[in-house]
């Protein structure tokens, strides 16, 4: 493992340049040089074990549903709109006859 000098954090492959790779340092970004004999030691595992891994989960309420409405509100609405209609028809005639 090889660390930054400027800093003292890890350094980490980021490519390669021919038969050298590069290292950069994961907190402040110098990069060095170094042939892959240097670093055998060196594997970068993107995958974390499963027994580490975290799951979360989140709950969504659901949204709350209003009873049904029988068949007299139904039809107390339903008479309560037709009497708003009526009331501007009748509006809307006299209002053209003048």
């Amino acid at each position: 493992m090889r660390f930054c000098p400027r800093c003292g954090s890890l350094m980490v492959p980021a490519s390669r340049e021919g038969e050298l790779v590069v290292l950069r340092c994961t907190r402040c970004g110098h990069e060095s040089r170094a042939r892959p004999v240097e670093l055998q030691g060196y594997t970068l595992a993107s995958r974390s074990p499963a027994e580490e891994r975290t799951i979360t989960t989140s709950h969504v309420s659901e949204a709350r549903r209003r009873p049904a409405k029988t068949m007299e509100e139904w039809e107390q609405e339903r008479e309560e709109y037709r009497e708003i209609l009526l009331e501007q028809l009748q509006e809307e005639l006299e209002g053209a006859e003048e």
